[in-house]
């Protein structure tokens, strides 16, 4: 970000710069209408790098199996497609979301990226543009990939884009309406319990991070996520029946019509 500051001052001593020449050149009406012209492009260029970003971009992350296609299909389409499989692929669409009125009437869309498996370098790619990140987490799997599913929360807790931007997190505890589902509050508990191990081996940076020092929670304190330089919320759902009303309302705090 203080790259993107430092290049538009540097746009803006360009635009100071071509005045003067302009100024310069204009005792012939050929130069004169040459430098309007130009002054006018630099200046309306400028104003658009200047003006606030509208982010849309909203990531899915998390295992492979954890329901992020379903969720996916779910948003898009209103309904969740049967049989959905694992895909190495990364899903994308744009679209209105439907169940914010005032996006509807706006006609103001979303970009939503599912991003398959633990893929790191495709994770990056949408980060810049992220707006929000929700991370799924298999309520009836928990248990059994419990490791796994800390050490990939721990690895985007401490992603550069992620702590500098300030993006927010969302963990959903997903397959709720399955009886033998364990609860976000059992869920967050031991979370939090695993990134403390990792924190206390000595891993408190995440190796694609070490150069940028993105170091979680505070030390000497047992970790939580209040404890996140960004926001960190804990939710559930289930994207299979669609009950997704936490996450419709995560996507319409954090995306701006």
């Amino acid at each position: 970000m203080d790259e993107i500051v430092q290049w538009r001052n540097q746009l803006l001593q360009y635009v100071n710069q071509a005045q003067l020449w302009i100024q310069w050149m204009s005792s012939t009406p050929l130069y004169n209408t040459i430098g309007v012209v130009s002054l006018s492009t630099a200046i309306i260029f400028s104003i658009r790098l200047l003006k606030p970003r509208k982010f849309n971009t909203i990531i899915l992350a998390g295992l492979s199996g954890s329901g992020k296609t379903e969720l996916f299909y779910q948003l898009r389409d209103g309904y969740s497609q049967e049989g959905t499989v694992t895909s190495p692929d990364t899903n994308e669409a744009t679209f209105v979301l439907r169940t914010n009125p005032v996006w509807r009437q706006k006609g103001r869309l979303i970009h939503l990226v599912d991003v398959p498996g633990q893929s790191r370098p495709k994770l990056d790619k949408y980060l810049p543009q992220a707006a929000g990140l929700i991370f799924l987490v298999d309520g009836l799997e928990f248990l059994r990939h419990r490791p796994a599913i800390a050490e990939y929360l721990f690895d985007i807790l401490t992603n550069a884009t992620i702590v500098k931007r300030k993006i927010p997190v969302f963990i959903v505890c997903n397959k709720t309406d399955k009886v033998t589902a364990h609860t976000k509050e059992f869920i967050q508990k031991l979370l939090e319990r695993e990134i403390q191990m990792l924190r206390a081996k000595g891993t408190a940076v995440s190796e694609a991070d070490i150069a940028n020092e993105c170091k979680l929670g505070v030390a000497g304190e047992a970790f939580t996520f209040a404890q996140c330089r960004n926001m960190v919320t804990v939710g559930e759902a289930s994207g299979l029946v669609g009950e997704i009303s936490q996450i419709e309302e995560f996507l319409t705090m954090h995306l701006k019509p």
